[in-house]
């Protein structure tokens, strides 16, 4: 059935120079996520060659020992650019440090190990012991492989690549075991790439793949990720793309095609913009589950997916808290997406169970932190071939409010579920679903194209669950 509408970039520290013309632009722009900017590293012009400190890049000499000393030459000289030429780099963890740009060129890969005994990791086939206190050798989570706190001033630039080799973390991972009897070995798994508590930081141009875990885990302010690729299979375990945290964060000329979240937008966040990706097969661009900080000013625009498992996404749960407010996405277009747009304030998706909302009424002390979502907007939204149109699923005593779409053209099997919500407003809407009405309302009050619909209307809200 149908409803119809009614009528109706910087390289470089120095480039830094040159920044009061692009700012006197984006100040004149119409658009409010143009005076979202993140200022951009500056870096010494000092030269360093990894190969010079003893690296070898034969993908079999373990080089972990001449990258800290290259990353410590670096350091001792006040910042640089440290090129790391084509070849392949084995090397076990290292850390950055600030006012350096590690610059991979084309043909550079800097490659993680491939097998557990080179971390120092029993083989989880054979029986081990218990560790001290009772937990199993192993499952501490190992440090990052590549990691940074407190640094400010830090690249990583070129065209190269970094590989985690995570395939043997996924076959030992939590989720993993969920296909084996209890008792399953499982091995913590390090993340790729973290960088916490950053002062200025550029991403660009590089390939991340085959993470053990997430790829990206960032936390600081002004941090402009672009133009980099993002990689690994489909069913790859908790390999997010790019998580972010912080303020003016800048995330734009991507492609992302991995097995989680493409990007995942942490609580305690503002000024964010999202602009220019490609979304292949992940979880979407997320907020949540975690949100008791908070996340507000966040604008995405001129994004496209295609065989993702979800597209616009925002979660949480009681006891998750938080607000989340002043959300903006235009410009999107999506084809072959399982879920387009997804808000769901009973999130109960870490279980393995066969929906991912929980219950509707809270249990007996479920009464703090609860998350309160509203002033969210949707313009130019364009869906083909999905099972669902989308939904909105608040709390009754906490309805997702004030959501917005407008120019919005869906093309699904099912229709949109807008559950424990108000003010919800759709304009120049067209939803085409296959099956049932397109439209369907539970204890939420709702706008449709000018004409308010009943409270509750459409049919059974959980075939959406």
């Amino acid at each position: 059935m149908k409803l119809p509408p009614a009528p109706s970039l910087a390289l470089c520290g120095a480039c830094l120079l040159a920044g009061a013309l692009p700012f006197r632009a984006a100040a004149e722009s119409a658009d409010p996520a143009d005076q979202i900017h993140a200022a951009l590293p500056v870096i010494p012009d000092a030269q360093f060659k990894l190969t010079d400190y003893g690296a070898v890049g034969d993908g079999k000499t373990m080089n972990t020992d001449a990258i800290k000393r290259a990353i410590a030459a670096v350091a001792q000289a006040g910042g640089g650019h440290l090129e790391v030429p084509p070849g392949v780099y084995k090397t076990l963890r290292f850390s950055l440090v600030s006012k350096l740009d590690l610059h991979l060129d084309a043909g550079a890969t800097i490659k993680f190990p491939e097998k557990l005994e080179e971390y120092g990791i029993p083989d989880p086939n054979k029986p081990q012991p218990a560790a001290e206190g009772g937990r199993r050798r192993g499952f501490v989570r190992p440090q990052a492989l590549i990691s940074g706190d407190n640094l400010s001033d830090v690249a990583i630039t070129g065209s190269g690549t970094i590989d985690g080799s995570g395939q043997m973390f996924w076959q030992w991972s939590d989720k993993a075991a969920r296909r084996y009897p209890p008792g399953r070995t499982v091995v913590a798994r390090p993340m790729l790439v973290v960088l916490s508590h950053l002062q200025r930081l550029h991403i660009q141009g590089i390939l991340l793949t085959n993470s053990p875990m997430f790829h990206l885990l960032l936390s600081g302010d002004d941090m402009t990720i672009e133009g980099i690729r993002v990689e690994a299979p489909s069913d790859a375990p908790n390999t997010d793309a790019i998580d972010p945290a912080g303020h003016r964060i800048i995330v734009r000329n991507c492609e992302i095609d991995t097995g989680d979240d493409h990007v995942a937008l942490h609580a305690g966040s503002s000024d964010m913009l999202v602009e220019n990706l490609t979304c292949l097969h992940g979880h979407g661009i997320s907020v949540g589950s975690g949100t008791r900080g908070g996340l507000s000013h966040v604008y995405v625009r001129n994004c496209t997916f295609d065989w993702a498992d979800n597209g616009l996404r925002i979660k949480s749960y009681r006891g998750g808290g938080g607000e989340v407010h002043d959300i903006h996405y235009s410009n999107i277009t999506m084809k072959n997406v399982r879920r387009p747009f997804d808000i769901n304030t009973r999130y109960d998706g870490n279980d393995g169970l066969a929906t991912d909302v929980g219950p509707r009424e809270a249990k007996p002390g479920q009464t703090k932190d609860i998350p309160n979502f509203h002033d969210i907007h949707v313009d130019h939204l364009t869906v083909v071939n999905s099972p669902i149109a989308g939904r909105i699923i608040g709390l009754p005593e906490q309805p997702a409010a004030d959501i917005t779409f407008t120019d919005v053209k869906i093309q699904s099997a099912k229709g949109f579920l807008v559950q424990d919500a108000k003010n919800v407003t759709f304009r120049n809407v067209e939803i085409d679903a296959a099956v049932g009405e397109p439209l369907v309302t539970s204890n939420a009050s709702v706008n449709w194209n000018g004409k308010s619909l009943p409270a509750d209307q459409g049919g059974d809200p959980e075939r959406f669950y």
